[in-house]
């Protein structure tokens, strides 16, 4: 059996990693967790006497002999990578970029998925954040394609889009305006929801307040999260960073035994398969055909649940084979 540690000073890492870090054994391989502002130090010496293999999220401590270890950058894709970096062969990255090819991913996959059954009277939760500050070439260019992007959100997965409407084919100046109509889109669509199933939405994150939009405030207890999620209707608009339908929070959702609504995603039928047409939305009259037939039919939206649960079945599976993986790519 080989000895695979994940190496991280600050505990909120933990959250990120959802249920992988509560388990020891993925087949071949058993996974020490040494996180956290003491345990890194241990990390710390396992990877200077090159003992076992080293996952250490966000380059904290950097790995630079791939034969130690993996710098894992959790929450971005490789243009998350900090430039000093970009050099290494030993970085991967959990989200896919649309945009270019990317073949240093680390798919952490759903696992120890709690059973459920829909609320008697579900809700339909969203647990994120809001920011649609912009600067004037991101206003200009969101009123010039506000309507486009509404009408289909998928859109701004393409290239040809952004092409077309910046002028330009540089990866790094896209993904800037990327980022931020990723969020201006998540603004549209709750504010749309709000309007249609005012009280059923159950909003959290303190920022929405500053746009006039009522919400719960802010609470980072993975407990609190959990209950929300397990048995009720839950969001997810993708990362704003990519396209990937399996990241942090959407894992969050599955694992905590709730029903996901997602947003489509470049590898969405990879995943989903037959759900996909189930719990996939990609405008507003899809998300709202959605969440009608989930609030009206109890029985359809246990069998989603069931279904969901069981695409992953063999979750531990499927990430010792990215393990395997990473380890043949070195």
């Amino acid at each position: 059996m080989k000895l695979v540690f994940f190496a991280f000073k600050h505990r909120y890492r933990f959250k990120d990693l959802n249920n992988f870090l509560h388990s020891r054994v993925y087949g071949k391989y058993f996974l020490l967790n040494l996180g956290g502002p003491f345990r890194h130090f241990i990390a710390k010496i396992l990877i200077k006497i090159n003992l076992g293999f080293a996952i250490s999220c966000d380059a904290r401590p950097l790995i630079e002999n791939k034969k130690s270890g993996i710098n894992f950058f959790i929450r971005g894709t490789n243009l998350n990578i900090p430039t000093n970096f970009r050099h290494l062969d030993n970085n991967f990255v959990s989200i896919k970029n649309p945009f270019i090819e990317e073949k240093n991913i680390f798919q952490i996959y759903p696992i120890n998925i709690s059973y459920s059954k829909i609320n008697d009277k579900p809700k339909i939760i969203f647990i994120g954040g809001a920011n649609i500050d912009m600067n004037d070439n991101q206003k200009i260019l969101w009123e010039k394609c506000k309507k486009e992007v509404l009408n289909e959100f998928t859109i701004l997965d393409k290239k040809s889009f952004w092409e077309k409407n910046l002028g330009e084919n540089n990866i790094k100046n896209i993904f800037v305006f990327y980022k931020k109509f990723k969020l201006l889109l998540r603004y549209e669509i709750i504010k749309y929801l709000k309007e249609k199933f005012d009280e059923k939405l159950i909003l959290i994150g303190d920022d929405w307040k500053n746009y006039s939009i009522d919400s719960l405030s802010s609470n980072f207890d993975p407990n609190y999260t959990k209950n929300l999620y397990k048995g009720n209707i839950c969001l997810d608009f993708g990362s704003a960073e990519g396209s990937s339908s399996l990241y942090s929070r959407s894992n969050g959702i599955i694992e905590a035994g709730g029903l996901i609504l997602q947003s489509k995603q470049i590898d969405s039928k990879n995943i989903w398969g037959n759900l996909e047409n189930k719990i996939i939305f990609k405008n507003f009259n899809s998300l709202e055909d959605l969440i009608n037939e989930l609030l009206n039919n109890e029985h359809s939206s246990n069998d989603i649940l069931s279904n969901i649960s069981g695409n992953f079945k063999h979750g531990k599976n499927l990430i010792e084979r990215q393990l395997d993986k990473i380890f043949k790519s070195l």
